[in-house]
């Protein structure tokens, strides 16, 4: 019982910040009408030079970061099956279109090559593991799908992560941004990463134990 209070508190926790994170993306919208209200200008500058690919993933990765929580409550997946496919499908259209728009916006990263190797390569695994967790619901193997799905919103969830560590990077001494995105590349995803792949680990060990009983 304890540990589904602990498991339902960090999905609320998970979609409270998500929502919060997607909600704030909506600045991006102002770009379209040329208000640039919050926005590093070293990031200006990226989407002034690649405006198409820049605001694609700004403006759609927020749909996938908002979706995403409420596909792992077991309670609605089982109650609205049909409401939870719609959603998964929105998410991963969401992620690979997104994901599209982030690898060819890396090159111009406002961290420069460092910055934009990371977010890069986040948006090849991104991409990569989304479709993996598509082609494995379409086969029917739901239990690799949802192993799957959980790394994809791993790396989903680096917008969120990431937002949480530039006031730890400000305190740090950093001046903006830009100057903390070389190291942004890397810590707003690889932890997450890690700790799913740590969690799913024990989970399993523990449903073994189970069994064994």
């Amino acid at each position: 019982m304890p540990r589904q209070y602990v498991a339902n508190g960090a999905r609320a926790a998970m979609a409270i910040l998500a929502t919060l994170i997607a909600s704030h993306a909506l600045r991006y919208y102002g770009v379209l009408g040329h208000v640039w209200l919050g926005i590093d200008p070293k990031l200006r500058a990226v989407i002034e030079h690649a405006p198409v690919q820049a605001l694609t993933h700004m403006l759609i990765a927020p749909i996938a970061l908002l979706v995403g929580p409420f596909q792992f409550y077991p309670q609605l997946r089982a109650r609205y099956p049909t409401l939870h496919r719609v959603a998964g499908r929105l998410y991963v259209a969401a992620c690979l279109i997104a994901g599209v728009g982030a690898l060819a916006t890396a090159p111009y990263a406002s961290g420069g090559p460092v910055a934009g190797f990371g977010f890069g390569l986040l948006a090849i695994c991104w991409i990569a593991t989304t479709c993996a967790a598509w082609r494995a619901a379409v086969r029917r193997d739901f239990a690799r799908h949802r192993l799957l799905m959980r790394f994809s919103y791993a790396m989903t969830f680096a917008a969120a992560t990431l937002r949480l560590q530039i006031p730890i990077g400000l305190a740090l001494g950093a001046s903006s941004y830009s100057a903390m995105s070389p190291w942004l590349a890397y810590t707003s995803w690889i932890p997450n990463v890690i700790l799913v792949a740590l969690y799913s680990t024990a989970e399993k060990r523990r449903r073994l134990a189970i069994a064994a009983e």
